[in-house]
């Protein structure tokens, strides 16, 4: 009897368990099915309301409409209303500029810029023996006009005047300088340059008091690896026992190139790790059987970001490197660009990184272990190796607390 008794209970709650887990299979998919349905809703009324404005613009504009510009406007809008302060929409011509200048090898001119607060384009360094360098150009110059026409009167301003550096080998543009003199006047030229194939130089070093390798690296780009183990290998061979890595003003760069870098450096090991959306992934992995064994400083500023974050946080959590400077930028995310039909291309956060000894660090960056600010005279960009010693504090102090790394 209690035989029979137990078999009926189990049998309903078997029946139970099985109706509990219908509900529960039947509201989860309803809710999917009813989350799809709105998403689908809101896209047909988003492409509705644009197809509305496109039909009345296209009846009533006065003016011809640029349907190439149109169209990479609404695609940055869409990008822009994603609120991802790092994701960015690339016009072909933006996008092949990109590529370029991830590669290591680029056709230009010779230098890199930035946007200046007035609008025109600073030049923030020159490479050596370029044709910028050969027609005089120096970092800290601003580029107030190309071709004759001045940087702010172009229809989109500085970005069309900055998509003219991307063009082929043998292009000749003309430059108007704007630079300041020692006594802090204005004085203006004009300089005309050819568009040249040349190997972008990321990583430079140099010995410091006999014994201290001092390398920068300004970017991580596809020849940053070859460059590093080049450069410290050369440095060794003189003499090095110590060595500075010089972060700082480093955005950052290729992940790729951060592993290879890393891997020149340091023993095997995973360094970070990827959170997407659904998995997980190792993004950095070293693979050389031994580190290189000699006290390291890494120098590091706010403008030290992402991939430049990542290897001051391997040295220190790998190798035992002590950080000086000032708090780091602190970009924990990771984007991935996806090329888009007729060259154009989108990039979106995807992921978050974590090291894996120090974390999640978005937000907010790496504390030196030495905080030192530098002088507001002082312009990294433009101070020369001799002024460095003498004026850069933050080096100053690497040079110091190097040689009481055991």
């Amino acid at each position: 009897m209690n035989k029979k008794i137990s078999l009926g209970i189990a049998i309903g709650l078997m029946a139970l368990a099985a109706a509990v887990t219908f509900i529960i299979t039947y509201n989860y998919s309803l809710n999917v099915f009813n989350s799809k349905v709105r998403n689908v809703s809101e896209r047909e009324s988003t492409y509705a309301r644009l197809s509305e404005m496109d039909s009345y613009v296209r009846a009533n504009f006065f003016n011809t409409i640029d349907e190439e510009k149109l169209t990479d406007s609404i695609m940055k809008g869409y990008v822009d209303g994603l609120d991802d302060r790092f994701a960015k929409y690339y016009t072909a011509d933006e996008y092949a500029m990109q590529t370029q200048k991830e590669s290591g090898v680029t056709i230009g001119f010779g230098f890199e810029w930035d946007k200046e607060e007035s609008g025109y384009i600073k030049i923030t360094s020159v490479t050596a023996d370029s044709a910028a360098d050969k027609a005089g150009i120096v970092a800290g110059d601003i580029i107030t006009a190309v071709n004759n026409t001045d940087v702010i009167a172009y229809e989109n301003g500085y970005d069309e005047a900055v998509s003219l550096f991307n063009c082929e080998e043998g292009t000749k543009i003309k430059l108007h300088i704007k630079r300041l003199n020692d006594e802090g006047a204005a004085e203006f030229f004009s300089v005309d340059v050819t568009a040249e194939k040349s190997e972008i130089i990321s990583v430079t070093g140099r010995l410091l008091e006999e014994n201290i390798a001092y390398v920068k690296i300004t970017t991580f780009n596809e020849k940053t690896p070859d460059q590093f183990r080049t450069t410290l290998n050369r440095l060794i061979s003189e003499g090095a026992e110590t060595a500075i890595f010089d972060l700082r003003d480093n955005l950052g760069g290729i992940t790729k190139s951060l592993e290879g870098t890393l891997d020149a450096i340091l023993g095997d090991g995973d360094i970070v790790t990827a959170y997407y959306k659904d998995s997980t992934e190792v993004m950095v992995h070293t693979t050389e059987a031994e580190q290189i064994k000699m006290p390291m400083v890494v120098l590091v500023n706010s403008g030290t970001a992402s991939c430049s974050e990542l290897f001051a946080f391997a040295l220190r959590d790998e190798a035992g490197a002590l950080i000086v400077g000032t708090n780091t930028y602190g970009k924990g995310v990771m984007q991935k660009t996806h090329k888009l039909a007729g060259g154009a291309a989108v990039k979106i956060t995807v992921a978050t990184l974590q090291t894996r000894n120090s974390g999640d660090y978005n937000g907010i960056g790496i504390k030196p272990d030495f905080e030192v600010a530098l002088p507001a005279e002082v312009d990294l960009d433009t101070i020369s190796e001799e002024q460095q010693l003498k004026d850069d504090t933050q080096l100053q102090k690497a040079m110091e607390v190097v040689y009481t790394i055991q």
